[in-house]
């Protein structure tokens, strides 16, 4: 448990850094019951609910969300999920992503080494959901892969629609994610697939 806690502590860096030092004070995370989360991981292994889901609602205009899976088979493997939402706000979140970075920072404080990067550039992956971003990782003898992509921007009917094969590059909504394998155990091409495609955000009901 004490693990986890240090994943559920590390997403706060995650915070837009502006908004965080007039914030800092005002910090509150709660906890997001299970009608109203948005992200689902969907993938073999993972447990249906996850361990962690908590969002902080800030008065600049954005909400952060972050949520943390355990796998039961096998035992050791996990996943983490950030959500970063403007869309109560006119502007989008926009232009590329370090997924390395990212990495780096959810998993600031774990017992392992530094992530390392073990593919060379980011890899687009078509999903039911849309183009996905990758990158492939070590943390240690762990297999990991990190993904991340824009929600569709709110463009309007008369526009052309974009093409659900080509990675979007602005958008009102940011999710990225991690999933480890557990340590020893390879991370296969097939599986960075089944990954990235169970990875959904969904509409928040009202």
């Amino acid at each position: 448990m004490k693990l986890f806690y240090r994943i559920a502590v590390a997403c706060l860096a995650l915070a837009p850094l502006s908004a965080r030092a007039s914030d800092e004070a005002d910090v509150r995370w709660e906890a997001i019951g299970a009608a109203e989360q948005r992200v689902r991981w969907e993938a073999e292994g993972l447990t249906a609910a996850p361990q962690i889901a908590e969002s902080f609602s800030s008065p600049l205009g954005y909400r952060l969300e972050r949520y943390l899976w355990k796998a039961q088979k096998p035992a050791g493997s996990f996943a983490i999920a950030v959500l970063r939402d403007l869309s109560e706000e006119d502007h989008f979140l926009s232009g590329p992503v370090d997924l390395i970075r990212f990495a780096t920072t959810v998993l600031n404080g774990l017992e392992a080494p530094k992530p390392q990067a073990s593919q060379a550039q980011d890899a687009k992956i078509a999903t039911p959901n849309g183009a996905v971003l990758s990158r492939r990782f070590d943390l240690g003898t762990r297999q990991c892969v990190a993904l991340g992509f824009y929600a569709q921007p709110q463009v309007a009917s008369s526009q052309a629609k974009l093409a659900k094969d080509e990675p979007l590059t602005e958008g009102s909504q940011r999710l990225d994610g991690v999933y480890c394998a557990a340590a020893g155990r390879p991370l296969t091409a097939e599986q960075v697939l089944v990954y990235a495609a169970g990875v959904k955000l969904v509409l928040r009901k009202e």
